[in-house]
C-alpha cells in the first residue's frame, strides 16, 4: 500500500509510504491519495495532515515511469498529479504538510496546494526543477508568486537553490517551523487546535480567504457579509454564541453539526 489512511474522527492523517522512491508520485500512489481525499471527504474530516515517509514529502513525478510515456499518455499523467493538488487545495478542509526533511519539486508543489505547512528548522525546501532542466506542471510558477515577495519566488525558482525551514518560516513561505525533535508535538497542536473549531465554520472560513483572493475587493465584502448572514441561522452559531453568554468552551460535536456540513 503506497498511502496509508487514518481517520480519527475529523482528522485524517495521511502517510505516503514510497520511502525508497522519495514517495514519488506513481500511478498508484496518485490513487492512493486521491481515495485518501475521497475518504476524507465522505467522513467530513476537517483537517487534512499529509506527510511522507522516510523524510521526504514527495520527490513528485516519478521520472522513470515518465520516461515510459509518450504523447497523450504524458499529458494525461501530468495532468492528474495537477488536478490532484488542485483537488487538495479547493477542498472544504484544512489541509496541513508535514515536511521533517525535505520538500522539493513536486513536494514543493504539494506544500504549495496545502493550507498549512509545518516545517522542522532543518528541513530543506525549493523548487529544484530546474536543477535536472525540468519545468513544473503542478503549480509552483503559479502559487509561488502568490505566496511570497516578487524577487524571493523568482529567486527560488531561477536558481533552484533549497532554503530551510526555519527560512522557510521567516520568508512566510510555511505557517510554523519548529526544532526536528519537537516536530510532531508542534503538528499535534496545531491539528487539536484546528479540530476543535465547528466544521462548517472552518470550512467557511477556508471558502472566505479563497473567495476573496480572486475576487474584486468591493464584491468581496458584499459576498463576506453574505455567507455570514446565512451562517448566522447555523447550529455553529446557537452553540458559538450560547458558550459566549455562559462563559463556557463551546462544543461543536454532535448530530446537528455532522448535519450542518452535509
Amino acid at each position: 500500500m503506497s498511502v496509508v489512511c487514518d481517520i480519527d474522527g475529523r482528522v485524517a492523517r495521511v502517510l505516503l509510504d514510497r520511502a525508497p522512491a522519495r514517495n514519488a508520485l506513481s500511478p498508484a500512489l496518485l490513487a492512493g491519495l486521491g481515495s485518501a481525499v475521497d475518504a476524507a471527504l465522505e467522513a467530513r474530516c476537517a483537517v487534512f495532515v499529509l506527510r511522507g515517509a522516510g523524510g521526504s514529502l514527495s520527490a513528485g513525478a516519478d521520472l522513470p515511469h515518465l520516461r515510459t510515456l509518450s504523447g497523450d499518455d504524458t499529458r494525461a499523467y501530468i495532468t492528474s498529479i495537477g488536478a490532484l493538488l488542485d483537488r487538495i487545495e479547493a477542498a472544504p478542509f484544512v489541509s496541513v504538510a508535514v515536511i521533517s526533511q525535505y520538500a522539493l519539486a513536486g513536494g514543493f508543489e504539494i506544500l504549495l496546494a496545502c493550507d498549512l505547512a509545518v516545517a522542522s528548522d532543518d528541513a530543506q525546501i525549493g523548487d529544484r526543477h530546474l536543477e535536472y532542466g525540468l519545468l513544473p506542471g503542478a503549480g509552483s510558477s503559479v502559487r509561488l508568486p502568490r505566496a511570497l515577495p516578487a524577487a524571493l519566488a523568482r529567486r527560488l525558482l531561477y536558481t533552484g537553490e533549497m532554503i530551510d525551514g526555519a527560512t522557510a518560516a521567516q520568508w512566510g513561505l510555511v505557517s510554523h517551523h519548529a526544532p526536528a525533535d519537537e516536530l510532531d508535538a508542534t503538528v499535534d497542536a496545531l491539528v487539536a487546535r484546528l479540530a476543535r473549531h465547528s466544521p462548517a465554520a472552518l470550512a467557511g472560513m477556508k471558502g472566505m480567504y479563497r473567495h476573496g483572493l480572486g475576487a474584486p475587493v468591493a464584491q468581496a465584502h458584499v459576498d463576506e457579509r453574505e455567507v455570514l448572514l446565512r451562517h448566522l441561522e447555523s447550529p455553529t452559531i446557537t452553540e458559538g454564541l450560547a458558550a459566549f453568554a455562559e462563559r463556557r468552551a463551546p462544543d461543536f460535536t454532535g448530530p446537528a453539526f455532522d448535519r450542518e456540513t452535509q
